[in-house]
């Protein structure tokens, strides 16, 4: 269930940002993106409808214009044709010249026939190669440019036959000095009582590519011829439209047909052929695909814009937020700033003006209180010290007393040597000492004590010598071990002392073998319960411990009971190693 609470929250988070930065962005992404959709989905039915009507009728106005290019080149030779036929002038020569045996007559005949030619040729710059030629032995006659060997006119791609004329879609030029394509026409010259004469013209070897001129549409195309038959007679295109294949394109409607994956564009003429472009659909779309190309870049470029501005809005905005956070973690650090940074915006600035100077007072606040504190708990141990010496001083001067009743005078100098050293220790200056001269002060004041109960115990100190040299609150050894003394253990009883090193805290461990006492008893006496202490019979010695610690280590200290009633005692502090307290 926790897992699918967290997984909950994250999917909440992602749908509906809680950070500013985020909203902002959002915002301005949508304020952005959604007109952008929507102007781009009613320009794209605008423009594409625009585009497709663009492009169609230019490629019909193409078309158009290649139509009425080959119908006036066919009509031109038409019109040239008729010049050599029967009843044209060079025609009327033409048949003196076959039907005259003379061979006078026959070659002045042939002159004027060459020269007749020659004109009409630089008269119609259009016009190429043309000749005569006999039916079935394609004998040529008069040919006015250098012609193929092996030719055979009647072979040629026929799209269209009008009368006694046949007309021949783009082919291999007859010229033996060029190559290229070009249309040709055949018209039949009916002379009576000869052979069958054809007369053979056609057109510029520039003209066909004049016309087929596919930088005209801007896109890649194709151009087809379709005879009356509907077959191809010419194809730019072989591999895909060979010539002689039936043409028979799925009508779409636009003035366009569909073949494949290609548009068919079609101009009939009024002979009943028709010029065909064919244009891939891909190119076709090119145009529509670049405008929405350029349309979807504009986009994206303003949708950058709008990320650009919302990281501006957001810098306006957050930077003062993140100062003011700042001066929050700052106070909630107990941590002041020397100098106030401004943010340059009059509303912002006056609040963290307010909020700075709140700070500096309550941080002011906070230690005039710790002060206090420190100077109170100091009063306190000055005067748990000056209560505990006197009670020590008076204890040890009436055990010297009865010693000296009892066993004479030979005791009295070691015991007053012992006393001097204890009372010259407790009665030092400075609020620490090393563990070494903590230890002989503590061995003084057992001995001490082994000399006014007059009874056995067993203390065991254990103790690190690299240690010894270690810094602890003065005074801390003593009060434990009287405890212990006092109200923990019969005779033969056993105290142990055990200090350690722990990582960065120094661990003391005073145990002892005696009554022992309840868990309830020993959290009162943690708590600073001064009933519990006066119920237990403990004086001053744990109140002033637990309160020396307070004093220099604050919560870097830590002191615990550990007690069973009728199984003994043990009291285990924890200082920092790293540091002597606040005073040596």
């Amino acid at each position: 269930m926790d897992r699918l609470s967290s997984l909950q929250r994250r999917l909440r988070r992602m749908i509906i940002p809680t950070s500013l930065k985020r909203k902002l962005v959002n915002v301005l992404l949508l304020s952005t993106f959604i007109p952008l959709l929507l102007i781009g989905i009613i320009s794209y039915t605008s423009m594409h409808t625009i585009l497709e009507n663009k492009i169609t009728n230019g490629i019909h106005s193409n078309l158009q214009q290649v139509r009425v290019s080959l119908e006036n080149v066919l009509g031109n030779l038409n019109y040239a044709s008729q010049n050599l036929a029967f009843d044209g002038r060079v025609g009327k020569d033409i048949y003196a010249y076959m039907s005259n045996d003379h061979p006078y007559d026959r070659k002045s005949l042939a002159g004027k026939i060459e020269t007749e030619m020659n004109l009409l040729t630089s008269t119609n710059p259009n016009i190429g190669l043309m000749f005569y030629y006999v039916q079935g032995t394609n004998r040529i006659l008069f040919p006015n440019l250098q012609v193929r060997e092996g030719i055979d006119p009647d072979a040629l791609p026929v799209f269209t036959k009008l009368q006694d004329m046949t007309y021949y879609g783009p082919h291999q030029t007859l010229n033996a000095q060029f190559d290229r394509k070009v249309m040709s026409i055949t018209r039949k010259i009916d002379y009576p009582d000869l052979e069958e004469l054809y007369i053979y013209m056609e057109t510029d070897n520039r003209l066909v590519d004049t016309v087929f001129n596919k930088m005209q549409y801007g896109m890649e195309v194709y151009h087809l011829i379709v005879d009356t038959d509907n077959r191809i007679a010419y194809s730019e295109k072989p591999s895909a439209f060979p010539v002689g294949m039936k043409l028979d394109p799925k009508e779409e409607g636009s003035g366009r047909s569909v073949y494949g994956n290609q548009y068919v564009f079609e101009e009939a003429s009024n002979q009943g052929w028709r010029v065909v472009a064919v244009i891939p659909m891909k190119s076709y779309k090119h145009e529509i695909l670049n405008w929405f190309m350029q349309f979807g870049l504009v986009a994206v470029v303003s949708l950058f814009v709008s990320l650009g501005f919302a990281w501006l809005i957001w810098r306006i905005v957050m930077r003062p937020l993140t100062r003011l956070n700042r001066e929050i973690r700052l106070m909630m650090q107990n941590q002041s700033q020397g100098k106030l940074q401004l943010t340059g915006t009059d509303e912002f600035d006056y609040s963290l003006r307010c909020f700075h100077e709140m700070k500096g007072t309550v941080i002011q606040l906070i230690e005039d209180i710790k002060e206090n504190e420190r100077n109170e708990s100091r009063l306190e141990v000055e005067k748990m010290i000056s209560q505990i010496n006197p009670h020590f001083v008076h204890n040890t001067l009436d055990t010297i007393r009865w010693q000296a009743r009892l066993n004479g005078q030979e005791d009295i100098d070691h015991l007053i040597s012992t006393l001097n050293r204890v009372l010259h220790y407790n009665l030092g200056k400075g609020e620490t000492a090393t563990i070494r001269e903590e230890l002989e002060a503590l061995k003084d004041y057992i001995a001490l004590q082994e000399i006014r109960y007059q009874f056995h115990f067993d203390i065991r100190i254990s103790v690190p010598e690299e240690q010894l040299e270690i810094r602890i609150p003065r005074f801390m050894l003593q009060p434990l071990v009287e405890n212990a003394l006092y109200h923990g253990i019969a005779d033969d009883g056993l105290i142990r002392v055990d200090i350690s090193r722990e990582g960065r805290h120094i661990r003391i461990e005073v145990s002892d073998n005696g009554a022992g006492m309840s868990p309830e008893e020993a959290e009162r006496l943690l708590q600073g319960d001064d009933s519990a202490h006066k119920r237990r019979g403990m004086g001053i010695g744990m109140p002033y411990v637990i309160r020396t610690l307070k004093y220099q280590y604050g919560k870097s200290a830590g002191i615990d009971i550990q007690s069973r009633s009728g199984e003994g005692t043990s009291i285990i502090i924890t200082i920092p190693s790293s540091t002597t307290g606040k005073g040596e």
